[in-house]
C-alpha cells in the first residue's frame, strides 16, 4: 500500500499551505462520488489522508476529475487517463472473461457470465475483440496449450489480438500487443523464458538482448498495452 507522505507535519510549506484546503476538497469529492451510499463510502473514502491518490493530487494543486478514474491495484489511476500512451499492463484477468458466475455474484452484476475484463485488478467493459483475441481466449480457457501457442497467438504486429475495453463513461482504449524491453535477475531467466501461463498470459516471444552492468539480464518481450482511442 503506497504512502504519498509521513504525516501532516513532515509536509513542506508549500503543500502544508494548502492543506485545509485540500481536507475541504477532498470531503467534496467523495460526497458528490458516494452520496448517501454507505457501501461507496467503505469503498472510496480512505481515512488515512497518507495513503489517499485523491487527497495527495489535491494537495499538489491538481483539480479532481469529473468522475473517478480506473484504479490500479485499487488506487487511481490518474496516468491512464492523463498521460500519453500506450501504457503497460500485465495483470489481465483472461481466464475469468466470459466464464460462468456464482449465483449471488451473478444476482448483482445482472449477468451469468462475466462480460467484464480486469486489467490490473480493475474491471473494464469489452466493447469488442479481434478473431485473434478469440483464438487466443480459447486456447487460454481450453487448459490444454504450450509455450509455442503463447507465443504464436500473443505476438505483436498487424495480426496481435486486440481488444476495444471502456472503463465506466471514460473514451474507450484500445488493448493489444506491443514489443517492449524489460530486466530480470539471471535466476529468474530460466523461469521467464519458459513461462506457460495457464491464468493470464502477460508476455511472450522473449528473448535475451545481453547482460547489464548491474548483475541483471536484459530481456525483449512482447507484452499488453492500453492505448485510448482518439
Amino acid at each position: 500500500m503506497p504512502t504519498f507522505f509521513q504525516n501532516k507535519d513532515s509536509l513542506p510549506p508549500e503543500l502544508l499551505a494548502r492543506w485545509d484546503r485540500a481536507v475541504i476538497e477532498y470531503d467534496q469529492v467523495l460526497s458528490e462520488v458516494c452520496g448517501d451510499s454507505e457501501t461507496k463510502g467503505l469503498f472510496f473514502y480512505n481515512a488515512q489522508r497518507e495513503k489517499s491518490a485523491l487527497f495527495w493530487r489535491l494537495l499538489n494543486g491538481k483539480k479532481p476529475l469529473p468522475m473517478p478514474p480506473p484504479t490500479h491495484y485499487s488506487y487511481p489511476w490518474y496516468e491512464i487517463i492523463e498521460e500519453p500512451g500506450p501504457h503497460r499492463v500485465g495483470d489481465i484477468g483472461f481466464s475469468a472473461y466470459g466464464k460462468p458466475l456464482g449465483q449471488h455474484l451473478a444476482t448483482i452484476r445482472g449477468t451469468d457470465t462475466e462480460d467484464h475484463l480486469f486489467i490490473e485488478q480493475c474491471g473494464w467493459s469489452v466493447l469488442s475483440h479481434n478473431a485473434v483475441a478469440l483464438a487466443m481466449l480459447e486456447a487460454l480457457h481450453g487448459g490444454d496449450f504450450t509455450l509455442d501457442d503463447q507465443n504464436r497467438l500473443m505476438v505483436a504486429g498487424p495480426e496481435c489480438p486486440e481488444w476495444i475495453v471502456q472503463y465506466r463513461e471514460w473514451p474507450a482504449y484500445r488493448l493489444f500487443v506491443q514489443r517492449y524491453r524489460r530486466q530480470t535477475l539471471p535466476r529468474f531467466l530460466d523461469d521467464t523464458l519458459r513461462l506457460v501461463d495457464k491464468s493470464s498470459w502477460s508476455w511472450t516471444n522473449t528473448v535475451v538482448i545481453g547482460e547489464r552492468e548491474d548483475g541483471g539480464v536484459e530481456l525483449e518481450s512482447d507484452g499488453w498495452f492500453l492505448e485510448k482511442i482518439t
